[in-house]
């Protein structure tokens, strides 16, 4: 009996924890794989704040660092290649905000990992989210957009 109450307990306190980002339709920029990267990236978004939800954000942040380091190295080459492919005028400039954005990302993880903060890396990535994935993500959509109906 008690351990069907605290599975009872267990299931209701997971369910009382949100997500820190919800994904949203309007994330999408009609590109499946790209798509599909960028909701890989809210998933260890939320995990980490789910961790951070449950008192275990300090032992998960150095996977994550290391996911998110590795992730995004990916997520950019393809992304970069596929804006190659449709000529995006502005490809140049948006490789340039991945470099730089891979800088600030090795400095947030390698700064939280030191001061053993996991809230400081969640911020960074909260707002790499809604700063470069939500405005100049959206540029090259609008591009797409554009193209295909001329």
């Amino acid at each position: 009996m008690a351990d069907e109450k605290n599975k009872s307990e267990f299931h209701r306190a997971m369910l009382q924890h949100n997500v820190l980002i919800v994904w949203n339709s309007k994330y999408d920029l009609g590109i499946p794989i790209i798509d599909e990267q960028h909701r890989g990236i809210v998933s260890t978004i939320n995990s980490l704040h789910f961790g951070m939800q449950n008192n275990y954000g300090k032992s998960m942040l150095s996977p994550i660092v290391d996911t998110m380091q590795d992730y995004t190295r990916i997520h950019f080459q393809i992304e970069e290649s596929f804006l190659e492919k449709i000529d995006f005028p502005n490809a140049n400039k948006h490789r340039e905000l991945h470099h730089e954005l891979s800088l600030q990302l090795a400095n947030a993880g390698r700064n939280s990992m030191l001061d053993k903060d996991p809230y400081q890396f969640l911020v960074f990535l909260k707002n790499w989210w809604l700063n470069h994935i939500c405005n100049e993500d959206l540029i090259y959509r609008d591009y797409i957009l554009s193209q295909q109906t001329k």
